[in-house]
């Protein structure tokens, strides 16, 4: 079976070798018409010669130069956070929520690393409220009517407190099921 392959190839390469150095003629027919062929039609056929071959010569490349390593950061270097702060609402915002849900937007600097099992921690009036938040959008709900001074911190997986914003005043108007 390789022989076959092998002699096939071998007829294919030089029939085209064969028709690669093939010759070119060109001759004007007797009404004007110009006409080319790769075997000349009679005697008086001029023969061509084919212009030469552009070559450009071959660029030199440099080896490659290694690439600066980046430094990258693995969950085990340790974050430190220059800044968290409550963006939303405004210090001393009032709200007219009869559910009692007061929403936060929060921005850290830099951005929490959760793969280090960082994550945020909010406290109303000095008390850390249930609920670990690894996002910079948090709904806070059923709230107590009345004023309330609320803070974020950012923790890591032990509870440590990394970092606490300043706190904001919000207040919170509540429909009273007390008849009046």
């Amino acid at each position: 079976m390789n022989i076959i392959k092998h002699t096939a190839l071998l007829l294919c390469l030089i029939f085209i070798s064969i028709s690669a150095h093939a010759q070119m003629y060109k001759w004007v027919d007797k009404d004007g018409n110009i006409s080319y062929s790769d075997q000349p039609p009679f005697k008086g056929a001029e023969e061509l010669k084919a212009p030469e071959l552009s070559s450009v010569p071959a660029i030199k490349v440099n080896k490659k130069k290694p690439r600066p390593k980046i430094e990258i950061k693995t969950p085990d270097t340790p974050t430190k956070y220059t800044s968290v702060k409550i963006i939303s609402p405004d210090n001393e915002s009032t709200f007219q929520n009869n559910g009692g849900n007061i929403p936060l937007s929060i921005s850290t600097t830099p951005a929490l690393n959760t793969a280090q099992g960082h994550y945020l921690s909010v406290s109303t009036n000095g008390k850390k409220l249930p609920g670990k938040y690894n996002t910079s959008s948090i709904q806070l709900t059923n709230m107590d009517r009345g004023t309330h001074k609320i803070s974020v911190s950012i923790r890591n997986k032990k509870g440590k407190t990394l970092r606490t914003s300043k706190p904001i005043t919000i207040f919170l108007h509540r429909r009273s099921i007390i008849p009046r």
